[in-house]
């Protein structure tokens, strides 16, 4: 049985820098393909990643699990938990059927979102946001996709980056919008794609038609083997929590913004006072 506390897939990315190079292939499948992992035999696994059942069966193990049909009840229940507000409703429910005890839900939700921001500062992050920048420095245009609960936080790195440069552009989540917008995207381009579990085939089929038209790609996502991260040029990783918060992503924009606020200053500072000016002409503020 995994750890107390954890899901399967959770332990599956905690414990992914520790793998071998075998149990990561098969991490990845299992992380991205939750369904998949949940109802195949351990013969299918074995034909649909290319690892040998021997292997599968030591992997198990290692995720603490007695056997693979356990193995396949804990992935089963790990894809129901990342259902999104999955730990709201389960709250919802609980406080249903309570007379009112335990502790307080709001304090719980808030020192979530307090050590969710205390781990965001990592060397990983760190080293990510440099390059992130240089690559949006650089970039012809900047494209910011984010799907489902991920278009709030889009919209708001949108406009923060609006407020510094002229040359951003927040996509329309559908179809028929993208692909007129994406004829143009070019070698030239980056494009930033927020990114949280489920992920969206709208989303992944967008980060991989960039990559293969040479587009920069920077992930803004929660895990280092979501499929967006695993097809990105950066990766900047801000865990979401089981109450779904979007507190992470949103603090991990105000750190790329800081980022970026490094260089061309006076440039960006006659642009945002341009944009105000123009708020005040326009009488768009109170």
């Amino acid at each position: 049985m995994q750890e107390t506390g954890k899901n399967l897939i959770d332990q599956i990315r905690e414990s992914y820098p520790t793998l071998s190079k075998g149990h990561q292939k098969l991490a990845d499948y299992i992380i991205n393909n939750p369904k998949e992992g949940a109802f195949l035999s351990i013969n299918d696994l074995s034909r649909e990643t290319g690892i040998s059942a021997a292997t599968i069966t030591r992997f198990v193990r290692v995720m603490g699990c007695s056997g693979y049909q356990e193995f396949q009840r804990e992935v089963y229940d790990a894809r129901l938990q990342q259902t999104p507000f999955s730990k709201l409703k389960s709250e919802l429910q609980r406080v249903d059927s309570s007379d009112g005890d335990g502790e307080d839900p709001i304090l719980l939700a808030l020192r979530s979102d307090a050590q969710m921001i205390e781990n965001l500062y990592t060397q990983q992050n760190r080293v990510a946001l440099d390059r992130s920048t240089m690559l949006l420095r650089k970039a012809r245009r900047i494209y910011i996709l984010g799907n489902g609960s991920s278009y709030a936080v889009a919209y708001l790195l949108g406009f923060m980056l609006r407020r510094m440069y002229g040359n951003v552009q927040l996509l329309e989540a559908s179809t028929g919008a993208l692909s007129s917008t994406l004829c143009d995207v070019s070698a030239e381009d980056c494009l930033i794609a927020v990114a949280y579990s489920r992920y969206t085939k709208l989303t992944c089929d967008t980060v991989s038609y960039c990559r293969k038209k040479g587009c920069a790609v920077i992930a803004l996502t929660d895990s280092l083997t979501s499929q967006v991260a695993l097809e990105s040029t950066e990766m900047l990783i801000a865990p979401r929590d089981e109450y779904f918060s979007p507190v992470c992503a949103m603090a991990m924009c105000s750190c790329l913004i800081a980022a970026l606020g490094q260089y061309d200053a006076p440039q960006m500072l006659a642009r945002m006072e341009q944009q105000d000016q123009l708020s005040l002409e326009f009488g768009v503020y109170l």
